[in-house]
């Protein structure tokens, strides 16, 4: 195939994945994952990338790749191998998190068969930076008028930037990320090409960013832009010497955009102050210890994948009991900092494969040099920062995608080509495999979002449509959601019909439920449950097991001293 071919369809594959499937929306749960629903429309575009990748090798038997691809290749197969010695407590837990890692391996590997020159690339950047100026006039939208917007985008009424991605601090660092990436399309030669339209329009979506950013009152996106601006501007100061009048424009609009984002700046500061004066600081190092102990006592191979949840509880009761002062948030499903969840779900073998994969990409940018390099590791901080305090790759597919299309960049430049000699079959193979991946999932993604509705519908909907479920049900990502919802309905159908053996049936699954995962809404369900089969005890018998997983819930513990310690000492 045409390399011209293969750079028209990488412009137009890319412009879908980053400007468009993000604002793919209908009602949702929130959470993470598909439950979102824009990462369905994210997943869809990215497997017909890493189709064409495999289609292209098929048809032209050679292979782009990098040199550097052992760093990479090692962490998926350690994650791998370690199941093995690992319980797994949640199997479709286990398996769509190989398949997120596997998928962001695949793509990566996909988008050097694309043969990208960089006239292209800057185009992407470009794209990237109108994406990201898309989520900021929604930004906008939702600060100034959140009333105007239709039905269409998630609801926001309290007129706080959230974008389509629902939660700010994720918002924060795709808009930091295209800031940065707006300084280096300014530095590059092919600005000096550019229109004069298309300069001020890169100047005006910098600015528009810039104040969405600055109103979210965002600590981790004000931080990532106070670390990476300066490495930007030192890495590429030669090559932005020529461009002094773009940048006196830039300062001043960019000037104006935080007077009019003060009042989101001064929420920063304060919640930055509280975050050092307050308990803030002493939750977070009350859960880092937690952590740590959590390591120790499983620190090679972890406490498995998808068993967090039921790890962490078991060990902060241990923790609050013996630091009954300690700050803890009252539930907690991921410790804030993706390295510590790792060690604790995967051991230390997880955290090696990890620290192999940074220092592939830090061996790759000092391989750059200075100006590119640090450019590179400009664009690659803030999606990188934030991964350290909170969970963007769970709660955005986009900034997984975008988090490794950047990693591309940084390798592209020790590309190597290999014939490899394949067979018909093998051929036959690779191409089934690519169809694979546009039809099936291109249809599992279309049953994901039906599967989402009926979800919602069932939980939301006033008119739900019968066979309750059935869709949901059927779907292998939502079955565990669909089955929790469906065993809770049936639970309070049954204490309001009296129907006393579908309570027990209830019960007999929640019981089961919370020994993998000790979720407290469940554990919420069995106190009504218990207090129905057994009034006299008032719920407190599970009140005191959901205390052993929930010690530094502070609305269980009034509840269990006001009512149930008395029931509890006559039980003994």
């Amino acid at each position: 195939m045409n390399i011209f071919r293969h750079e028209h369809l990488f412009l137009f594959c890319i412009s879908i994945l980053f400007m468009i499937s993000p604002f793919y929306a209908q009602p949702n749960m929130g959470g993470v994952g598909l439950a979102l629903t824009y990462n369905i429309a994210v997943w869809l575009v990215a497997m017909w990338i890493m189709a064409l990748g495999l289609f292209f090798i098929a048809v032209q038997k050679q292979v782009y790749f990098t040199r550097l691809w052992g760093y990479f290749f090692l962490f998926p197969c350690i994650v791998i191998v370690n199941s093995f010695f690992a319980d797994v407590y949640q199997p479709i837990t286990w398996f769509f998190r190989q398949l997120y890692i596997l998928g962001g391996g695949l793509f990566l590997f996909s988008l050097f068969q694309f043969q990208a020159r960089q006239f292209v690339i800057d185009r992407i950047l470009f794209i990237i930076v109108i994406g990201a100026l898309l989520q900021s006039i929604l930004g906008c939208i939702q600060i100034i008028a959140p009333e105007l917007l239709s039905l269409w985008f998630p609801p926001n009424f309290d007129h706080v930037p959230r974008g389509m991605f629902q939660q700010i601090n994720v918002q924060a660092s795709f808009l930091v990320t295209a800031l940065i990436i707006n300084l280096y399309t300014i530095s590059r030669p092919a600005f000096n090409a550019s229109s004069y339209f298309i300069k001020v329009f890169i100047v005006f979506s910098f600015a528009i960013t810039l104040y969405v950013v600055v109103a979210s009152g965002s600590r981790i996106g004000l931080l990532s832009l106070l670390l990476a601006v300066p490495i930007m501007l030192w890495s590429r100061k030669k090559q932005l010497r020529s461009k002094k009048k773009w940048l006196v424009v830039l300062f001043f609009a960019s000037s104006i955009s935080l007077i009019l984002g003060q009042s989101g700046m001064f929420q920063t500061f304060d919640k930055t102050q509280q975050l050092i004066e307050h308990s803030y600081s002493d939750a977070r190092v009350t859960m880092y210890s937690i952590g740590i102990e959590l390591v120790e006592k499983e620190p090679i191979h972890g406490y498995g994948i998808g068993s967090f949840l039921l790890a962490w509880n078991q060990q902060a009761s241990k923790f609050i009991k013996h630091h009954p002062d300690a700050s803890l948030p009252e539930y907690v499903t991921h410790p804030h900092n993706e390295l510590l969840f790792w060690m604790i779900e995967g051991g230390l073998l997880a955290l090696f494969g990890i620290i192999i994969v940074i220092a592939g990409i830090g061996r790759a940018i000092y391989l750059c040099g200075m100006q590119r390099g640090g450019a590179y590791a400009a664009m690659l901080l803030p999606i990188s920062l934030h991964t350290q305090v909170e969970l963007p790759f769970y709660i955005s597919s986009l900034h997984w995608f975008l988090w490794l299309f950047l990693i591309y960049l940084v390798l592209r430049h020790s590309t190597v080509r290999r014939r490899v000699n394949l067979s018909a079959s093998a051929r036959l193979v690779l191409q089934g495999i690519a169809m694979t991946l546009v039809f099936g999932g291109t249809y599992f993604m279309y049953n994901c979002s039906r599967a989402q509705t009926d979800l919602f519908n069932f939980l939301y909907s006033d008119n739900k449509q019968k066979p309750y479920l059935q869709i949901a049900l059927n779907n292998l990502y939502f079955r565990p959601e669909a089955e929790k919802a469906a065993m809770q309905s049936m639970l309070y159908a049954s204490i309001e019909t009296d129907d006393r053996d579908k309570v027990i049936t209830f019960e007999k699954w929640a019981n089961n439920y919370v020994k993998s995962t000790p979720e407290l809404t469940i554990y919420g369900d069995l106190i009504n449950a218990s207090k129905y089969l057994r009034p006299d005890e008032k719920g407190c018998d599970v009140m005191a097991q959901t205390m052993k997983m929930y010690a530094q819930n502070n609305i269980l513990k009034d509840a269990f001293h006001n009512k149930c310690e008395g029931v509890i000492i006559k039980g003994k």
